[in-house]
């Protein structure tokens, strides 16, 4: 029988994150999930966005989290050939109000080093 050092409980994203991360340091990681496949919980009920940061205040934690995390996860598509759909995000403003919002969420989101935001 096997043996590992390490139990990961359970399959989904976290899991799977965690699971890889342990086992970077050669540790023998067991990973356990009661599903037939991976994912299939509340990884596989999400709206599928990566979010960019753009939403939260300059220097917060969640906008630090965001923007690494957002560059993190498009390199590990790239380095493990995993596709993906970088498609962006469309927001629309309808009065003037909203405009001014607008720019503020631009200028926060510049200020947290989101990369590719711009004006159509």
């Amino acid at each position: 029988m096997e043996t590992a050092n390490i139990a990961v409980i359970g399959a989904g994203v976290v899991g799977l994150a965690v699971a890889a991360k342990l086992s970077e340091t050669n540790e023998a990681v067991f990973i356990f999930e009661k599903n037939p496949k991976f994912g299939q919980e509340t990884s596989s009920h999400n709206s599928g966005v990566i979010h960019s940061g753009i939403h939260y205040p300059k220097d917060s934690l969640k906008a630090k989290l965001c923007v690494k995390g957002n560059t993190m996860l498009y390199e590990l598509c790239e380095k493990h050939r995993i596709p993906y759909k970088k498609l962006g995000k469309l927001t629309v403003a309808i009065t003037e109000e909203e405009t001014d919002e607008l720019e503020k969420l631009m200028q926060q989101g510049q200020d947290n080093g989101v990369e590719g935001l711009e004006f159509l």
